[in-house]
């Protein structure tokens, strides 16, 4: 190998810092000259959290060069988005979870390194060879940067820091279950792996200044090394919650003497800090703080994106032979009987085709890293730390979680209290607004370290276990049907959390002086907002009422390679004002949005959303609510409030103002409201097998997305006919008896009451069953046949015959009903459509379900005519109707579900749902004992989550649990609305209430609905 590595003449290596030389400099120790009135940044008081570093230690003028070059090559920094406040830019804070990627990295890959790819584990070709040694390369890189030394193998893991533990422990062998010591601040993933081998996990406290309490540690040591069991030390570097530096060296040292191991996350720190496996230093001679393992994910660098973990560990603790991934490249002779497992522990611990490219890239970014210095990062992120420290410690409504006293990077996690009212403003909600506002991207929740998330908070285990209890989903819900993407129960907003953000090195001090001035504004004012959100307590999720869809989404759908290359539709961005010019125009604009904010609630508005907490979740409840800001901006007293928890204050921490506690707590409601209160317009369609109200993230919300969201609900029922005529095939052959199932008693049953009921088919009739694929109308196609068996008893004889309609979704495939029906020997019309392209097209399309419903029923009313069929048959179930009632009802105010039987407005053909009786579980039973060929339902503009149908779907299924008779009571309730046989009837005969209320205002009487001829109400049969 060294020979042929010798021969090789066009080996490539990239040395970063030739780009570097001409940049500007930073300013690091001023304070920023991008001034604003009312928006200056205050100057970082004199004093450091982390050891003075001399400027002989590193290239300073390097560091800030780099720095701008690092910034400006950050990909999507120009990137912009559509608020609800008008268009603003992308300001990435977000670091801590991920970084992002880098142009001059991913240049160098597209130009050096894909080029050249080729498979590892051979150098026989050139492609191979030249890809071998850029990884072993990149590996080298790692191991000079982290002064791994030969006794240490390093290991490119998968997936991040997780998948370092698990290979780690896999690793060491254990024959018992060790004794882990772990610090108050551990990552989920630095502490789940070792509960689940039953280790005795014991958690050392935090001292009085945030550290990790030395004493409460040795004490725990000096425990454990009485039970004469393995002693692992595993402790977080840096909090990911609050920055928070560890003294790695002296715990490390201190586990050593007591003959422990010492593992190191370094997740959150690496980015950052001088990472060192064999510190050598006057305090440590001895090679005592010599760490046995550190593993960290290179995904959370700059210039990271695609990247693996990384684990650093002493070959002489791998004591499996076994690796954890055995498979190619990790054995070095496999005959028919046994095989040998290579010795490296490098090679045999990188089974089959490794990340090769984004282990590559990692080197990159570590080399990049090291240019900059640690030293120089370090200094900016103290820098940043003091500043931040200077212009947020005098705003009482700012919480910030975590010591102020111990060194910490320039990650903050926070949290925003209301003074007036005792309450917080939700996290997430607080994240939201820095998004719509000012375009900041920070993130809301626990970051993943639920016990430190705790101890910060202020949340003892009594408290903890109150909060689990109400936010763990009921167990006796069916996942797997109800497509319960998301796993709690209807106050999953009741999780407590925080706001995190970190402030980046290589940002510009314009930047730095935005961030922590939009921070200071959504504290002071962001509850003034509230009325304006819409909270969703299933989700915990907060959007503005005029964006509950995600505008700016990008569909892979948009992607075809059907002429010849690759083609990207671009649909046109809604309008929206342009974005601010620059930070302080960001500033200035998110002021005056504070400013209007409470001259428009006047006219909004919001029920009393505390009447949706049971008392259980009204004492848990912690976060002031949407209609509570509304009360208080209407100039409405208030009771004031005491939080079930308050944030952990520091000893050395202590401010001169106190938190002030109130005693009483809002009486509430005793039962929740698990329906969203907002009205919100819907639309209903009655074409395939779920098109009731569709989702609203796929803009299925009417245009007028005003205070009042004033739409009204539209019926397909009573659409006009509509779509283009692409494709037809008509497809006859021998019926195959065998193909044909025979559906349950409970389907067919209560089929045939409907079916003869609402007289939905009459003899000499022809039906055109409407088949998608799923299982709701396969089901329904093998009814209708028993059924015209069994009708001819009766004198009932009617022909049958099926349509397709597939509108041209990558997603979404159901040719594969074709040779099916073609068995089946039926007549069957399949039409192809780009239905799908062409709503995207469009601009004006509020709902691409709603207009792929249009189509498909213009089609299919076409066939049906031009092919002497007078009744179209539709898949809907009970399930439908109870769901398309309780949206209507929650959204619209109108009574109104899909009907059982009815004309279409021309009265020459006739639209059935003979379902309208049948629970969709029966079906669902059927289609799977049956084997039906079901095609999957992924069509994205249709089932993206979360989906309201499936929200109230449910609502539904939980109060199922409580009540088992509900759908047989609803179905009873529904009876005289699913038996109106005419379009445009419940408008006439209900009314609507704008219509109604411009009566009473007029006329100054309630307003007499006008007379309606039509069938209505339960057939006698009932």
């Amino acid at each position: 190998m060294a020979e042929r590595v010798n021969r090789v003449l066009d080996r490539k290596f990239y040395d970063l810092s030739e780009a570097y030389k001409s940049r500007a400099e930073f300013e690091l120790d001023e304070t920023t000259s991008h001034s604003l009135d009312n928006h200056s940044i205050l100057s970082p008081k004199q004093e450091n959290h982390t050891s003075p570093i001399s400027s002989d230690d590193f290239d300073f003028d390097k560091g800030k060069k780099l720095a701008i070059f690092v910034n400006e090559n950050v990909i999507g920094k120009q990137n912009e988005f559509v608020s609800p406040f008008g268009k603003r830019q992308v300001v990435y804070c977000d670091y801590t979870a991920s970084g992002k990627s880098l142009q001059c990295i991913e240049n160098y890959i597209t130009s050096e390194v894909l080029p050249t790819y080729g498979n590892t584990h051979t150098t026989t070709s050139v492609t191979s060879l030249q890809t071998t040694l850029f990884r072993h390369e990149a590996r080298d890189i790692l191991r000079n940067s982290l002064g791994a030394s030969e006794e240490d193998a390093v290991i490119f893991v998968g997936s991040g820091c997780t998948g370092a533990v698990h290979k780690l422990i896999n690793g060491l062998h254990l024959t018992e279950p060790p004794i882990v010591l772990v610090g108050a601040n551990e990552h989920h993933s630095n502490l789940l792996p070792w509960r689940e081998i039953a280790a005795r996990v014991v958690r050392i406290k935090e001292s009085s200044d945030g550290l990790l309490n030395m004493d409460e540690l040795e004490c725990s040591l000096k425990t454990a090394k009485e039970e004469n069991r393995i002693i692992i030390g595993c402790f977080s570097a840096a909090s990911n919650i609050t920055g928070t530096l560890y003294q790695d060296m002296q715990i490390t040292a201190l586990l050593h003497r007591y003959g422990a191991l010492s593992f190191w996350d370094y997740a959150t720190a690496a980015p950052y800090v001088k990472v060192a496996m064999n510190p050598t230093t006057v305090d440590y001679p001895s090679g005592i703080a010599h760490k046995d393992a550190l593993y960290f994910s290179m995904h959370k660098f700059v210039g990271g994106v695609q990247t693996p973990g990384v684990l650093v560990v002493k070959k002489s603790l791998l004591q499996n032979r076994i690796p954890n991934g055995a498979g190619g490249g990790t054995v070095f002779f496999v005959d028919r009987e046994t095989h040998l497992y290579l010795r490296d522990a490098e090679m045999r611990e990188e089974g089959g085709t490794p990340a090769i490219v984004e282990s590559i890239r990692a080197g990159l970014v570590l080399k990049l890293k090291e240019s900059v210095t640690p030293e120089w990062i370090m200094a900016r992120e103290d820098t940043l730390v003091q500043l931040a420290y200077a212009n947020w410690e005098d705003i009482p409504e700012l919480i910030l979680l975590g010591s102020t006293k111990a060194p910490r990077l320039a990650v903050f996690s926070f949290m925003v209290r209301h003074l007036t009212s005792g309450y917080y403003l939700h996290h997430n909600f607080v994240c939201a607004l820095l998004n719509d506002v000012y375009g900041i991207q920070a993130r809301g929740g626990c970051a993943c370290a639920g016990p430190y998330a705790q101890d910060l908070l202020g949340i003892d285990e009594s408290l903890a276990h109150r909060y689990q209890e109400i936010l763990v989903e009921d167990s006796r819900l069916d996942r797997t049907h109800l497509r319960r993407k998301e796993e709690h129960s209807c106050y999953e907003i009741l999780r407590p959390g925080f706001a995190r953000l970190n402030l980046p090195y290589f940002a510009s001090d314009s930047e730095i002086s935005f961030i922590i001035n939009a921070v200071i504004c959504v504290a002071k004012n962001g509850w003034k907002l509230l009325p304006y959100y819409q909270m969703n307590s299933e989700t915990g999720e907060w959007h503005h009422h005029t964006q509950l869809s995600f505008k700016n989404r990008k569909w892979l759908g948009n992607v075809d390679f059907n002429f010849g290359q690759m083609h990207v539709r671009r649909p046109k961005d809604p309008y929206a004002p342009s974005a601010p010019t620059d930070y302080d125009d960001c500033l200035r604009k998110g002021e005056e949005i504070f400013e209007r904010a409470p001259k428009g609630t006047s006219i909004i508005i919001i029920p009393d959303q505390r009447q949706s907490f049971n008392a259980e979740a009204a004492e848990l409840r912690w976060f002031l609510l949407p209609s509570e800001a509304k009360n208080l901006l209407d100039g409405v007293a208030f009771p004031k409030f005491e939080a079930p928890f308050t944030p952990r204050q520091y000893a050395s921490d202590i401010q001169e103002y106190s938190l002030q506690h109130y005693s009483t707590i809002p009486a509430r409601g005793s039962w929740p409201k698990l329906s969203i209160k907002e009205n919100k317009p819907m639309q209903e369609n009655s074409v395939g097998e779920k098109n009731g109200v569709e989702d609203p993230d796929c803009k299925n919300y009417l245009s007028d997305s005003g205070t009042f969201l004033s739409g009204v609900l539209v019926s397909n029922d009573e659409d006009e006919e509509s779509g283009i005529f692409v494709t037809k095939s008509v497809r006859k052959s021998f019926p195959s008896e065998r193909l044909w199932m025979s559906p349950t008693k409970k389907i067919l049953k209560p089929t045939c009451e409907a079916l003869l009921r609402y007289k939905m088919i009459n003899n000499g009739d022809r039906v055109l069953i409407c088949v998608s694929g799923g299982k709701d109308s396969l089901s329904l196609l093998h009814t209708l046949r028993q059924f015209q068996q069994q009708s001819k008893r009766f004198g009932i004889h009617f022909e049958i015959g099926a349509m397709t309609v597939d509108p041209g979704s990558s997603s979404y495939d159901p040719s594969p009903l074709i040779p099916y029906m073609n068995q089946l020997g039926i007549p069957y019309f399949y039409e192809r459509q780009c239905i799908i392209t062409k709503a995207m097209d469009i601009p004006d399309v509020d709902s691409i379900c709603s207009f792929c419903s249009r189509l498909k029923r213009g089609r299919i009313y076409a066939t049906a005519r031009n092919h002497g069929f007078n009744v179209i048959a539709l898949g809907q179930h009970l399930d439908d109707l109870a769901e398309s009632f309780l949206m209507s009802t929650f959204h619209n105010g109108r009574l109104r579900t899909m009907k059982a039987a009815y004309a279409n407005r021309e009265r020459d053909l006739k639209i059935i749902r003979p379902f309208v009786y049948v629970r969709e579980k029966e079906l669902r039973h059927f289609a799977t004992e049956a084997r039906l060929p079901v095609i999957p339902e992924n069509c994205p503009a249709c089932f993206e989550a979360p989906k309201e149908r499936h929200r109230i779907k449910q609502l539904l299924a939980q109060q199922e649990l409580l009540f088992p008779c509900i759908y047989l009571n609803i179905k009873t309730s529904l009876l005289p609305l699913m038996s109106i046989d005419q379009p445009f009837v419940e408008r006439k005969l209900f009314g609507k209430q704008s219509y109604i209320d411009k009566k009473e205002k007029n006329k100054g009487r309630t307003a007499l609905l006008p007379s309606v001829s039509c069938t209505v109400g339960v057939p006698s049969s009932a």
